[in-house]
C-alpha cells in the first residue's frame, strides 16, 4: 500500500477515513492509528450514531461531520422546489418534493430553538453536533461549508451555545421524523454498508 511508505518517510501523520462502516474503522485501526473520521452527520443524519460513532469514540478517533447543516437545508434557506437542473441536492431523496416537505419539521424544531436563543439556524445546527461529541464521548469538528465570509464568524458564534435538555430533546424528537436517505447512492455511505 502506498500509504504506508509515506507514513515511514514521515511525509504523512495522521491518517483519517470517510464515510467507512465500524468494522473497516476497527479493522483499520489494527493496521495503523486512525485520527478522523468523515462522514456526513447533522441532526438530520444520524445513521453514523448507531454503529459508527460508538466505534470511533472507542478507539478515541475525532468525527469530522460533513454536511453539518443538512447541505443547507437546516437553514431554512434552501427552495427545494427551485434546485438548479445541475444541483446535485436533486438526486437526494431528502429533497425530493414529499420528502422535502415532510422534512421541513425539522427546520422549524431548529428555527424554534434558535428563536430562543436569539441564534441563527445553522448556529444551532453546529451547536447540536458539539453537544452530541459531548454526549457520545468524541471530538467533533464539524466542516460547514460556505460562500460567505460572513458566514464564518456565525458559524463560530455556535461554540457560545448552550444548549438545554429541552432543546436538545426537541432537536432529537424533529430528527426522528427525518423522511428520505441521505445519498442518491445508499451503498456508497457507511448507512447502505451496514
Amino acid at each position: 500500500m502506498p500509504w504506508r511508505s509515506l507514513v515511514k518517510q514521515g511525509k504523512v501523520k495522521h491518517l483519517g477515513l470517510s464515510e467507512v462502516t465500524a468494522q473497516e474503522l476497527q479493522d483499520a485501526a489494527k493496521v495503523h492509528p486512525i485520527a478522523a473520521v468523515q462522514s456526513e452527520w447533522s441532526i438530520w443524519s444520524r445513521d453514523v450514531e448507531r454503529n459508527v460513532v460508538p466505534a470511533a469514540a472507542g478507539l478515541g478517533v475525532g468525527f469530522v461531520p460533513y454536511s453539518p447543516l443538512g447541505r443547507g437545508f437546516l437553514t431554512g434557506t434552501v427552495d427545494t422546489a427551485s434546485l438548479g437542473e445541475k444541483d446535485f441536492r436533486r438526486n437526494i431523496p431528502r429533497f425530493a418534493p414529499d420528502a422535502a416537505s415532510a422534512n421541513q419539521a425539522v427546520v422549524d424544531a431548529v428555527r424554534s430553538v434558535a428563536d430562543q436563543l436569539a441564534a441563527t439556524p445553522a448556529q444551532v445546527a453546529l451547536a447540536w453536533l458539539f453537544a452530541q461529541g459531548r454526549r457520545l464521548g468524541l471530538p467533533v469538528v464539524p466542516i460547514p461549508g460556505t460562500r460567505k465570509a460572513a458566514r464564518i464568524d456565525e458559524n463560530l458564534g455556535a461554540l457560545a451555545l448552550n444548549l438545554t435538555p429541552a432543546h436538545l430533546e426537541a432537536l432529537d424528537t424533529a430528527s426522528d421524523a427525518v423522511v428520505g436517505s441521505r445519498s442518491a447512492d445508499p451503498t456508497w455511505v457507511s448507512e447502505g454498508r451496514e
